[in-house]
């Protein structure tokens, strides 16, 4: 299941990538994102492996992932290597004069027959509310950013 959402946020293109490449911001601003530390030596960067919990339906998962996209300031794409199900996230920055248009695009998938059945089942009632969940999320780091970029009085 495929979905995706942008924002705009008014930050330079470089303090934004450097906000979403630094994995312990990740529960700042994703639903049902806790714990999120490196684990991989170093910093992040193409390979490099993070993990975190992330809960929902009333369930913890431990899920671990790599960064297997890494180009600043323009995108980097993780990608579950354990969990629940098979997940990537790209964020896409796109700069401009007063800042950069943000994109999240999120793949999820099944794991075997049942939730390949599941997925098609429900995937056409799932994909929005999955996009809504993103346009939430970006919005959460719109805010975030916009405010630490605003200069103290």
């Amino acid at each position: 299941m495929r979905a995706s959402a942008s924002v705009k946020i008014q930050s330079s293109i470089e303090t934004i990538f450097e906000y979403l490449a630094n994995v312990r911001n990740l529960e700042s601003w994703m639903n049902g994102v806790s714990e999120p530390r490196m684990t991989s030596a170093g910093a992040a960067g193409l390979g490099a492996t993070f993990t975190s919990v992330y809960t929902y339906a009333g369930k913890s998962h431990r899920v671990t992932y790599e960064f297997v996209e890494f180009e600043p300031p323009t995108r980097l794409l993780w990608r579950s290597t354990s969990g629940p199900f098979p997940y990537e996230s790209a964020m896409t920055l796109e700069a401009d004069e007063d800042g950069a248009r943000v994109t999240n695009s999120v793949d999820a998938g099944p794991t075997g027959l049942v939730s390949a059945i599941w997925f098609a089942v429900f995937g056409p009632m799932l994909r929005p509310m999955l996009r809504r969940q993103l346009r939430r999320e970006l919005t959460t780091l719109k805010a975030l950013l916009e405010d630490e970029s605003q200069p103290e009085a």
